[in-house]
């Protein structure tokens, strides 16, 4: 635990690198938290961590980890700062949130001057968010399962909606009244398909006909 200044500008420095790389990825696909909130973040809890180790290498006194439990569960109030859920019940930030409470974790591997488990959780992370994202995306947009969100302007429109599913030997395996909407009835749908789907396709044919006001995947 030698905490030289040549020690603090290279822990510094590798949060600092390392957090922008996560932020940057963030910063791309135009979310709320970005490249600096993501660098503040790791920087700050690197600090933490080499202010507790700092304590106790002086002072010889308090918990040196103690520091590092305060960021992780601290760090809860801006993740939860980048969640939404949009008019049409869509949650959004979830990954940024969980990107953040990550990046704050990797922080304090960083304070610690564990750095081989810095580097390996940057790869880690980013292929979570690059890879995986492109991986989950695929897998979503055709599969035997659905959730929609739709809007029925009337009791006809649904029953009508429902006749369609049945036409098509699609089974509603859940479904949800969300409230209402001015005029209109929300309803969440949970739908399985008898085969693999392109989601595009089914949204476009429900789209097209007149049995509901408005239809999207959640």
């Amino acid at each position: 635990m030698n905490m030289s200044f040549s020690t603090i500008v290279i822990r510094f420095v590798m949060a600092m690198a390392f957090g922008a790389a996560l932020g940057f990825e963030r910063t791309r696909k135009l979310r709320g938290a970005g490249l600096r909130t993501y660098t503040l973040v790791c920087v700050g809890a690197a600090a933490a961590i080499m202010s507790g180790l700092y304590i106790f290498e002086t002072y010889q006194v308090s918990d040196p980890t103690r520091m590092a439990s305060q960021v992780i569960s601290g760090i809860g109030f801006i993740g939860a700062g980048t969640i939404m859920v949009t008019g049409f019940h869509s949650i959004k930030g979830l990954t940024t949130a969980a990107g953040l409470w990550t990046a704050a974790c990797m922080g304090i591997v960083i304070g610690e001057g564990f750095y081989e488990a810095a580097v390996v959780m940057l790869l880690v992370i980013l292929f979570s968010m690059l890879i995986g994202a492109k991986i989950q995306t695929k897998y979503l947009s055709s599969s035997k399962r659905l959730r929609l969100y739709v809007l029925f302007d009337n009791d006809d429109g649904f029953y009508k909606f429902v006749q369609f599913l049945q036409e098509q030997a699609i089974v509603i395996t859940e479904f949800e009244i969300m409230g209402t909407v001015g005029k209109y009835t929300s309803i969440a749908f949970v739908l399985k398909f008898p085969n693999k789907e392109k989601h595009s396709d089914m949204l476009e044919l429900i789209k097209a006909s007149n049995f509901v006001a408005y239809v999207d995947e959640m």
